[in-house]
Order: C-alpha cells, then structure tokens, then sequence
C-alpha cells in the first residue's frame, strides 16, 4: 500500500435537485482549486460522492461513500498526511454534534488534514495544537448545522402532514415532495395526475407474470434482458422479490411521518386490483421459484406445501444424475422423500417414493373433475374469515373511536398534556395496527380459498396434466403453481403402521387396508385451502388410488 499522501475530494448535497444547480459543479471546482495551490495530483478515482444523500440522517455513512472512507481511515488504509477537501464541516455530517464531531476527530486523529473550500479553513492535529478554539468554532458549527436540518426537517414533516390530510378529505391536483414514484408512471403536468409510462408498465407487468409463474429473481432478470433489451433490468434480479410485494401496485402511496402513517389511496394509477394483489402476496410467503440452474422441477417440492408425515417437516425432490442428462435419468433415481430423514436430523421415515409415482397420483385424483369440484366448493372457511373480519375492523372502529376520544380531552386542556393520556393514545395506536395486520392476513387467506375454489382450477388440472411425462420445466412451473392454487398441504406417510400409532387413526386406516403387506401402500393426506382434508392410499409402483375418505 501506498503511505504518499493523496488528496481526497468529499462531495455531498442530499436532494436531487441541487444536481440540476450549481451545488455539483461548485464543489468539484473546490477540489481542483487546492490540489492546485497545494501542487497535489486530483485523482478522480478519489473522489467521493454522495449525490442525493442525507447527512442528517448519515445515510452518507449508512448507504454512502463516506461510510466506506471512513472504514478505510479505522483499518489504516488512508495514508498518514493525507488530505480530504470538502465544501464545509456540514457536508460531513448535520446529525447530532456529539456524533458528528466524533467523526470528524477520528479523521484528524488518523493524522489528515481536513480543509472546507468554502472558507479555506484548515483542520489537522498540529493546528487545533496551536489554535484550540478551532475545536469550539467546530462545535458551534455543527450544532448550528443540526438545529438548522432539525427545522428543516420539522417544516418539511408539517407541510408534508398537511398535504396527506388534503388528499385524504379528497384533494386532488398537486403530488408529495417525497419519496419516488414507481418507474412505470410519469406525473402529466397538465392533467396534475400520474399516468402509466407505456413501456415501463409493459416490463413491470411481465415481471409481475414470470413471477406469479414461479421463476426467481436471476431467471426473470435473463428473460427481461432478453424481450426488452439488455440493462433493462438488473442482471441479478435483486428488486424483483421487493417489487410484487409494494402496495404501489393497487394504487396506494404510503407515508411515514414520525410515528404516522399514511395512506393515500388511488395516489397511483393501479396495476392490480385488490383481490389480484392479495393473492399475489399470498403466493409470495411461499415462493416455489426454481434456481436459475435447476434442471429438474418437481411440481409438489420447494413452495411449503409438501409436508412428512413422520415428523411434519418438508418433502423434497432428490434426483441421482450419475452424470447423465435429466432426460437418461431412471424414473427409480428420481424420488420424493423427507428432507430430515435425508439429514438424519430426528425423523424415523427414511423411505422415498418415486417422484412421477406421487406425482400421477395427485394427477389422477385432481383429473376427477367431479370429485374436486365437490371438495373446493365448499366455502364454509370462507365465510367463517369474511365474518373474522368484519370482526377485526368493529374492532378497529372501536378502537379509533377511543383514540378521538382521548384526542379531543387532549386538545381541552391547558400546558402539557398528562403522559397518562399520551401513553393510552399510543397503546390503542399500537393495537390498531396490530388488528390491521391481522386483517390483511386474513384477506390473503380469503384470496387462497377464492383462487383455489374457481372452476378454472379443474379445467387447469385437466389442460395441464395431459402429458404429465413429457412435461418441460417450464410447464411443470405453472402445475407447481397450480398446486399451490389448490392445495393448503400434502402429506406424506410412507410408514402405515407409525402413522396409526401416532395420529390414531386405527380405525380410518383399517377401512382401507388392502391386505398385509403395507410395503406396497403409502398415504397421501390432502388439505385444500378451505381446510377440507381427503385421504388417499396408493399403491407405491403403479400410482393406481386403492381408496380414499374424507377427514372432515
């Protein structure tokens, strides 16, 4: 490493805006001024930016280049005498001055010699030595500097709080000086309202449907890149995961100011509708997406629902290639089996069955049209969470009605308000976000019983599984997909004899006992998203349904 002194340039302003000024172009020009007085080589790749970040809330050494400078000066890679030039002080950081000048001391410390071009003013350990009162003067400037951002700030929140409260009593015309808008729309000046941007909306929705069809985030990245043009997207696909799930994409825009949230509602024009929404972040919580460089695609392993019967845990695919391509595979090498029992980690059922055995199975009694439709129409579950959540928002109501309650004896009163009254206040805000997340959960829940009792899940079932051995990975996708659509849980119970002692079913399981040798049987237990249950023996070498009943 290097110990010749370099000369380091610090660039910071924290809004977009001051880039289309003069606030860039004024402190490159800093730099370039003392590399010359000092006879100093500016080397660009020393320059550190920090466009577009807070020095307030140290996003600059949370998230920014700062952060990163400084963790070179604690590891001893900035050589001793070193100089760093910044516009001032305050382009450092605007946090609290206890925090900033401990910042600042640990740059001087490390023997650099810190100038802000606005002043020229010098900082180094050799001239706080002779001038101590600079220690002071950098004290005052940064409380100054922080009282300044916390009124900045305090402005900011109130005009901000006030033009949520327009838009919420229906306001409209005008857009928040926050946060980012979604790329597929653009702000019309002359309508005062967000459009759709047409091709950015097109890329959006695609990913929305490689997504539901259960491709990750590096495979929907490579498809992206290649439909709409390389750099479309990321190569790894890193957002994509954050992107299906931002309430963006019904229209919303949500606001936190101080502990306040915010909800505007049609801020946005909408991609989904709420039901698509709620059942897209429903089939989220369980992602079924395949690796980018799997080459085989069981359709029930990988997205939660496969379950062991021995100990509860997931059933997972397991192929033997022997170096052969997936297509010279033995169907006998390809098999279903629990994931711990594999691990030897607890769990007594280490038998696997073959993969296209289960597979043809669960095909053969899903192709009964009758016999499916029978089960997932059944939309008792369904009712039973409609009524939770009217239930849950009386609850919220109530709870609101308590809060404007309290509020108002709050604005009755002269000087501080009771910290007895402020702690209720909280309490019942803390509840009533509780009882909202409850309600959302249940909304998913609803979504999963809706998709999964619609008479496309038997027409899907029947065009789907036509040629079930000769389907690609990309088709068995979009069964995988339909799986989850109609299925809560599948079980599997290799072990008959365990499984009668454990859930004592002695009397279920003799109803279908097909002879002695149980060897040639195993059980599937079917759970549908409305928590119907069906059980089903099969023969393991032939798939063929000996019999089944229903649990419930």
């Amino acid at each position: 490493m290097s110990t010749k002194p370099l000369l380091y340039s610090y660039i910071r302003f924290s809004t977009i805006e001051q880039a289309r000024g003069q606030s860039l172009n004024r402190q490159m020009s800093y730099a370039k001024e003392i590399a010359n007085l000092r006879g100093l080589e500016l080397d660009d790749s020393l320059t550190m930016k920090d466009l577009g970040l807070s020095a307030f809330h140290q996003t600059n050494i949370t998230r920014g280049a700062l952060g990163l400078f400084l963790k070179a000066v604690e590891d001893g890679k900035v050589p001793a005498g070193s100089i760093l030039v910044i516009e001032s002080l305050d382009r450092i950081s605007r946090a609290d001055p206890l925090d900033s000048q401990r910042i600042i001391t640990k740059i001087i410390k490390a023997d650099i010699t810190v100038i802000t071009a606005a002043d020229r003013k010098e900082y180094n350990q050799e001239t706080i030595k002779q001038n101590p009162m600079d220690l002071v003067y950098i004290v005052l400037l940064l409380i100054r500097a922080n009282e300044e951002s916390e009124m900045k700030s305090k402005r900011v929140s109130s005009a901000l709080v006030k033009q949520c409260g327009d838009w919420l009593v229906g306001k409209r015309g005008f857009r928040l000086k926050c946060g980012k808008a979604p790329k597929w729309v653009k702000w019309d000046d002359t309508e005062k309202v967000y459009v759709y941007e047409p091709h950015e909306k097109t890329i959006i929705l695609r990913k929305i449907e490689l997504f539901k069809q259960g491709f990750g985030g590096l495979k929907i990245a490579e498809l992206l890149n290649s439909e709409f043009g390389v750099g479309t997207v990321h190569h790894t696909g890193a957002n994509v995961y954050k992107e299906v799930k931002r309430r963006t994409l019904v229209g919303e825009f949500n606001v936190k100011i101080g502990n306040i949230d915010y909800v505007l509602k049609d801020y946005y024009p909408a991609l989904l509708s709420s039901a698509d929404f709620n059942l897209l972040l429903a089939d989220s919580t369980i992602r079924g997406a395949i690796k980018h460089t799997q080459k085989y695609v069981g359709i029930l392993s990988g997205i939660g629902t496969f379950k062991c019967g021995g100990c509860g845990k997931s059933v997972g695919s397991h192929v033997i290639y022997r170096k052969k391509c997936i297509g010279d595979v033995k169907s006998s090498h390809k098999r279903y089996g629990c994931v711990e029992a594999r691990r030897n980690n607890n769990c007594t059922m280490k038998s696997t069955i073959q993969i296209d055995v289960i597979e043809k199975a669960v095909v053969l009694f899903c192709q009964d049209k009758v016999n499916l439709e029978r089960i997932l129409v059944q939309k008792s579950d369904a009712e039973n969470l409609r009524c939770k959540e009217i239930e849950l928002k009386n609850e919220v109501s109530q709870i609101n009605e308590n809060i404007e309650i309290f509020t108002n004896s709050l604005l009755k009163l002269d000087g501080a308000p009771p910290q007895a009254i402020a702690n209720k206040i909280k309490q019942l805000e803390a509840e009533v976000a509780t009882f909202e997340r409850e309600i959302d959960k249940n909304r998913n829940s609803q979504a999963k019983i809706n998709n999964s009792s619609r008479e496309d899940v038997t027409r899907r079932w029947s065009e789907l599984t036509e040629n079930l051995s000769e389907l690609g990975n990309e088709e068995r996708l979009l069964l995988r997909q339909l799986v989850k659509d109609t299925f809560k849980t599948v079980t599997l119970q290799v072990s008959i004899k365990e499984k009668q002692k454990a859930n004592g079913l002695d009397g279920a399981v003799n109803r279908l006992l097909l002879g002695d040798n149980q060897s040639n049987y195993f059980d599937l237990t079917l759970e549908f998203h409305n928590e119907k249950k069906r059980l089903l023996r099969v023969n393991r070498h032939t798939a063929e349904l000996l019999n089944g009943f229903d649990l419930n």
